[in-house]
């Protein structure tokens, strides 16, 4: 069993803007491994922002792309990828109404997957709740997506409360992806009746611990990732506190 290293992504992004790296260091301090979408390394020199955030203890988990950057700017993400020293690349986010738009989609993520793939990056897609909510012919919109991109061009950044709040088990999602999970999000809902419940880790209604203990299981998660989409009643650092100390009394980190 491997635990996957522990990351974060917003939650203190605004303190971030202020004092981007006494930010980072208190995320470090308390235990975090990586950031996903540290595009701020990008400003200046490049390198030395990525030395002084190793010495830190911090990763960069993954960077960011839009479907239009994997279309029409493919080389610049992977330029600014390598230097960032990650080897994930994630597009957040692809809306479709018909399956023939998914399948437009797997195209690309074909293509720019395989590309990424020549440069030693991973492309991931990370859901929502429609890829559950929309099906097809009786199948997610997710199982046609795996279905129609290359497990070696398209891997998944699965997240558990999107799973949660689309109706499926994230824990069974995970078992039948295996292979092609390198991440996941970490996030709670304290209610699903709703979109926007959210609340910090192991607060709320998701199956976090079944979870982060498949995605051990599985051996080939590198990072699991801290996130939630709204602050609840709680300052950005408790909910960073809070999350980690949630996880870590669960003894699942």
């Amino acid at each position: 069993m491997k635990r996957p290293k522990l990351g974060l992504i917003g939650i203190v992004h605004e303190e971030s803007k202020k004092d981007y790296w006494g930010t980072m260091r208190r995320v470090a301090e308390i235990g975090y491994e990586g950031i996903e979408g540290a595009s701020e390394l990008l400003q200046g020199d490049v390198a030395d922002n990525v030395r002084r955030f190793h010495e830190l203890g911090l990763k960069v988990a993954t960077h960011s792309a839009t479907l239009d950057q994997l279309r029409n700017q493919l080389d610049q993400v992977i330029k600014e990828s390598l230097a960032l020293q990650t080897n994930h690349v994630t597009v957040w986010w692809s809306d479709f109404n018909t399956r023939d738009e998914l399948l437009r989609d797997a195209e690309l993520y074909n293509a720019a997957g395989e590309r990424l793939a020549s440069e030693g990056l991973k492309l991931c897609y990370h859901n929502h709740d429609h890829e559950f909510k929309k099906t097809f012919n009786g199948l997610y919109a997710l199982d046609i997506l795996a279905e129609h991109t290359d497990p070696k061009a398209l891997y998944f950044r699965l997240d558990v409360a999107w799973i949660t709040l689309g109706g499926a088990e994230p824990a069974h999602i995970l078992r039948k992806m295996a292979g092609r999970v390198p991440a996941i999000h970490i996030k709670d809902v304290y209610g699903t009746d709703e979109i926007g419940r959210w609340t910090a880790v192991g607060t709320g209604v998701v199956n976090i611990r079944d979870s982060i203990r498949t995605a051990s299981e599985m051996n080939d998660v590198e990072w699991m990732t801290v996130e939630q989409d709204k602050l609840r009643n709680l300052t950005p650092f408790e909910t960073v506190w809070v999350s980690y100390l949630n996880l870590k009394e669960a003894g699942l980190i």
